[in-house]
């Protein structure tokens, strides 16, 4: 029954507007092991998306370039869509697909120098964290570092931080999680990467969509045939099976 609604769902879209003559263009960037041009299938957020085009009948093309300027496009109306944003403030001129991720913000320590048992960042005062310049993270993760709760280091760049980690020159990173895995399997010794572990407890969980712009020519029924082909998706049961799939290929391991 649910594979009957779902196929119903996507044949009710599609003879709302005729499919797109040209391919649609999503602006992407760079974020391995999520997206990235030399990564397998365009990498797992872009693996997704272009499995949600296939089954909703849309060819779709992937142009890398920086995040801003894919996301100012897309509302602009100049791009069909950008993968992929975490929850904006501003959705003017956007409309969400997905969630196409999950990811979890956690701390990355070293094994022999862990972190103390915590439910609350306050419970990790007097610790010292290390931070990428540019990235939100958490309202309350920085606040508490202004509020001198716990010390926060910035550095220009993710490699930087787990290299000061490894250093022990902080006592954790924040990072998400498989960013974060991604980075050290490529940067790192087997050996060394051993040494690293990450929490348990997330600091963050937050939900990615693909930003689909409602400024564009049907717009708006693109956004419903992609929604379309999501929902059909997870509530047949594959929707896990196909991101397992695309992790598995990006050498991501399974829970």
């Amino acid at each position: 029954m649910k594979h009957t609604l779902s196929a119903l769902a996507l044949a009710l879209t599609a003879v709302t507007t005729p499919l797109m003559a040209d391919p649609v263009r999503i602006a992407t960037g760079e974020y391995a092991p999520m997206t990235g041009a030399a990564l397998p299938n365009d990498g797992v957020v872009n693996g997704l998306v272009a499995r949600l085009a296939a089954d909703a009948d849309v060819e779709i093309t992937f142009e890398y370039m920086p995040w801003n300027r894919g996301l100012e496009l897309t509302r602009n109306g100049q791009m069909h869509g950008a993968s992929y944003w975490n929850d904006l403030a501003d959705q003017s001129g956007l409309i969400e697909v997905g969630p196409v991720s999950t990811g979890r913000i956690v701390f990355f320590y070293r094994k022999d120098d862990p972190l103390p048992e915590w439910q609350t960042l306050n419970d990790l005062a007097g610790t010292t964290f290390g931070a990428t310049l540019g990235y939100p993270y958490t309202e309350e993760f920085w606040a508490l570092g202004e509020a001198g709760t716990y010390v926060v280091q910035t550095a220009s760049n993710d490699l930087s931080n787990f290299k000061k980690l490894q250093k022990g020159r902080i006592d954790a990173f924040i990072i998400n999680e498989l960013v974060g895995w991604d980075l050290l399997n490529q940067s790192f010794t087997p050996d060394e990467v051993a040494q690293f572990a990450a929490t348990e407890l997330p600091v963050a969980e937050a939900l990615g969509y693909l930003q689909i712009s409602s400024e564009m020519d049907g717009g708006a029924d693109l956004a419903a045939r992609l929604q379309a082909a999501y929902d059909a998706l997870e509530a047949s049961g594959e929707l896990e099976a196909v991101k397992t799939e695309l992790n598995a290929a990006s050498g991501i391991p399974s829970n």
